[in-house]
């Protein structure tokens, strides 16, 4: 079941004191992205920026499936990466490295229209995960992507929109956790995991 009709928590109850900066059009470069997000132009090119070395990634296209990829760091770095449907998957028989960076990490070959990347993994050197996620624009930029709500996001994917925490999940959460970036938090409290009983 897919669960995004609402946030985590709710912005009345959590005190955020942040700066936001505005991207005001969709990014064509990967080092236009935050650190460790990627994006999908229309195009097919999966842009991304990366404060770790890359050992592997997999990724879901939403909307549509890709029939090929090729390009990008990925090739540069010597990767293997398939398109298999909507799953794309990148890893080095070798155990090379994309180094820690951005710019397009691969591009893909697609079948229609998509909509964004989902299910996101990337690993490092050491197999350990690096927390990813997925740009969206929140609208006040003037972008064409407008979060209102968990349901606007890519599957499996968390935004911050003026304290609200709102979510995308396919599946049922047993438990969380994540760092917010750029400042602290002084409370947390309602949204989905408040009518759960979650503490």
């Amino acid at each position: 079941m897919i669960n995004c009709n609402n946030s985590i928590f709710k912005k009345s109850f959590l005190t955020l004191l942040f700066f936001m900066s505005f991207i005001f059009a969709d990014p064509t470069d990967g080092c236009e992205l935050e650190t460790n997000q990627v994006y999908l132009t229309a195009s097919g090119d999966v842009l991304y920026n990366s404060d770790t070395d890359i050992a592997g990634f997999q990724f879901s296209v939403e909307g549509t499936t890709a029939s090929g990829a090729a390009g990008g760091s990925a090739a540069d770095a010597g990767f293997t990466v398939s398109a298999g449907g909507s799953t794309i998957l990148g890893f080095s028989f070798t155990g090379a490295l994309i180094p820690a960076g951005c710019g397009t990490l691969t591009s893909l070959t697609l079948d229609g229209a998509a909509t964004g990347l989902g299910s996101l993994v990337f690993s490092d050197a050491s197999a350990a995960e690096i927390n990813f996620s997925y740009w969206v624009d929140s609208g006040s930029g003037g972008g064409d992507d407008v979060v209102a709500d968990g349901c606007d996001l890519p599957i499996n994917n968390v935004f911050l929109l003026e304290g609200d925490v709102l979510y995308n999940s396919d599946t049922d959460i047993a438990g969380f956790q994540f760092s917010v970036e750029g400042t602290t938090a002084s409370g947390a409290a309602g949204g989905d995991a408040a009518a759960a009983g979650f503490t």
